[in-house]
C-alpha cells in the first residue's frame, strides 16, 4: 500500500470515527431532550393535578358554606316563626283575659 492509500484509508477510519462520534452525541442529546420533555410532562401533571385538588376544595368549601348558610337561615326562620307564634299566643292570651275580664263585668 503506498502512502497515498495509506493516508485514504486513515482519512476514511478519522470520518468513520467522526461519524460515529456525531451519532452518539446525537444519542445523548436525543436522550437529555426525551429525558426533559418527560421531566417537564412530570411538572405539567403535578400542576395540573394541584389545580384540581385546589378546585375540588374551593367546591367543597363552597359546599360547606352553602350547608351553613342553609342551616343558619334554618334556624333564622325557625327563630321567627316561634317569635310570631309566641307573639300570636301572646296576643290571643291577651284577648282571652279581656274576653274573660269583659263576660265578668257584664255578669255573664
Amino acid at each position: 500500500m503506498n502512502g497515498n492509500m495509506k493516508d485514504i484509508v486513515k482519512r476514511i477510519i478519522e470520518l468513520e470515527h467522526n461519524a460515529q462520534n456525531q451519532i452518539r452525541l446525537g444519542e445523548d442529546e436525543a436522550e437529555k431532550i426525551r429525558q426533559s420533555g418527560q421531566e417537564e410532562c412530570r411538572q405539567m401533571e403535578a400542576r395540573i393535578m394541584e389545580m384540581a385538588e385546589n378546585k375540588i376544595k374551593q367546591i367543597q368549601a363552597k359546599g360547606n358554606r352553602e350547608k351553613e348558610d342553609r342551616i343558619i337561615r334554618i334556624y333564622e326562620d325557625t327563630a321567627l316563626k316561634m317569635r310570631l307564634m309566641e307573639e300570636n299566643a301572646e296576643q290571643n292570651r291577651q284577648n282571652w283575659e279581656d274576653e274573660i275580664f269583659d263576660r265578668i263585668i257584664r255578669g255573664e
